[in-house]
Formats: structure tokens, sequence, C-alpha cells
């Protein structure tokens, strides 16, 4: 476990378990959901890395450059490949300070993603600000697709106001087999702020990168901030649960796909033969 802190804040990172966040705290008290001590899976923990894509690949299969590609299943708890490879795997730190530290994975294409890459990620405090940089490095002779974001679990859904964005919807819970976006239905715009009065599996689109979650009760407003290939966010808050997840995302739900079949706007990116994409999202906590 590696504790990084500074007057306000203090995040503690489990490099065995994905590079995730076991906790993220501010003024002492907990922003995201804690992570018990004896809990080794990632969906258990604070917060989670998703590369080299985010959500998930239908039926492990996708085409690339007319070649087609096959992703193995990554947890059993789910049909499809999900949330990329990194999450699941130990990463080594490579430095570290009071404020900050950078852990890195090595991929070989033959344990999962059919690429090989490097991904790295800078976690850095700042007054009240957390910093996550995540990169991914193609060290290939040819263009890579990709994606990435992050995966937080906050806390008090009962009490959560939500602030953003959203043009349209690429996928929602109850939706049938889906092969393009739709307007956003006016019951689930937050752009004035809404609170969350359903259960949500869904991932918004025309995002701009910015979300605020209020907490009155708590007298806790998160402040997000995510770069410009984030314009997807998805919102997974289950019926009765004690959290919800705001995902900022570079891609939408099966991407690879549908970017194969011809659809605009999924958010993959391509990185090049020795090139590196690297991109950051941040976390300001404020009181009310």
């Amino acid at each position: 476990m590696i504790i990084l802190k500074n007057k306000n804040l203090e995040i503690k990172i489990n490099s065995d378990l994905g590079a995730a966040l076991h906790y993220f705290r501010f003024n002492g008290k907990d922003v995201l959901r804690p992570a018990l001590d004896n809990v080794n899976s990632p969906i258990q923990q604070s917060l989670f890395l998703m590369l080299p894509y985010c959500s998930y690949i239908k039926d492990g299969h996708f085409n690339y450059f007319g070649i087609s590609r096959h992703v193995p299943q990554t947890a059993p708890e789910f049909p499809f490949p999900i949330h990329g490879d990194v999450w699941l795997k130990k990463w080594t730190l490579e430095k570290q300070t009071d404020t900050s530290a950078t852990l890195s994975y090595i991929h070989k294409k033959e344990n999962g993603f059919p690429f090989n890459y490097t991904a790295k990620v800078c976690y850095e405090l700042e007054q009240n600000q957390l910093k996550i940089t995540l990169s991914i490095y193609n060290p290939s002779d040819l263009p890579m697709p990709c994606g990435m974001g992050v995966h937080p679990y906050f806390l008090y859904p009962q009490n959560a106001k939500l602030f953003f964005t959203s043009s349209h919807i690429w996928h929602h819970k109850n939706d049938p087999i889906f092969d393009r976006p739709y307007p956003t239905p006016s019951q689930w715009n937050f752009e004035k702020g809404a609170v969350i009065s359903e259960d949500f599996d869904t991932a918004f689109g025309g995002w701009n990168g910015i979300a605020t979650i209020s907490y009155p009760n708590q007298n806790l407003k998160i402040d997000i901030s995510a770069q410009d290939i984030f314009h997807h966010l998805i919102l997974y808050a289950p019926k009765n649960g004690n959290y919800f997840c705001l995902e900022p995302v570079s891609n939408t739900p099966d991407a690879f796909n549908l970017a194969a079949y011809g659809v605009i706007g999924t958010g993959i990116q391509s990185v090049g033969a020795k090139q590196t994409l690297l991109k950051a999202i941040t976390f300001t906590c404020s009181c009310l």
C-alpha cells in the first residue's frame, strides 16, 4: 500500500490490485467508498483504472484494420471482457514523493488485449485537488486502438445532487441491442442539477468534461474535470445501493465494434507506433 497526503487530502494506493485507490479522504472524511482491508477485488476498492478500454467488448471480438481480434474474458462475473486489463494486474511503483506517485504496468498481447502496451498512472495531490494522469504507450510498429477512464465509487447516493451536460445516450440498462445514440431524455437532464431518482447503468455522450457532485447534508462538493478525449460519462447507480459511480471515460460501451461498423463518435483513440496517449482527470474537493 502507498499512502500520499497533504494538509487536505489523503489517498491509499493498492499497487498489487491494479493501482486502485483503497481510500480517498478530504479533511479526514471519506470522499469515495473506502475498501475493507481484507478485500482483494478491484470492484470493491474506492476507484480503479480502466485501460486500454472502458466498459465491455461484446462477445470478446472486434475487427481492426480488417483483422479479427479476440479479447479474452477478464473476470468470471462478467459475460464479456470489461474495463480493460490493468484493473486486475499488479503494478510497479516507479517513483514517489509525499504527495505524488507514478506506477506502471507492462502488457503483452498474449495475455489479454491483443496489442502490446505500457500503461502508467500518476496520482498527485495539490491543496484540495487529486489529479490522476493516465498514459498508454504503444511500442509496436502499427497503430493501436484504445480507450481510458476511471471508475470511482461515490458515497451517499440518496443525498447527492449531480450536475453535468449530455446531448445523447449511448446505452441504458433496459435498452435493446443498440447501434447508434439517441437524444438524452428530459428526465435524465442533469445540466441544472438533479438527484438520482432511479437506478442507472447508463452511458451519456456529448459530455463537456465537467461535472459536480454536491452533498448539502455532508457539506461537501466534488468537482470533476477531465481533458479533451473524455466526452462520455457513465452513471451507475444500483437500486437501493449505498454507492454510485460517475465514470469519466473516453469510449462508449462496445466502442471497438461500433467503430468497426462505421458508427461515428464512439471515442476510440488511435495511438501511433512508438507514441504515447496521456490525459488527466482531476477531482477537486471543497466545503459548501
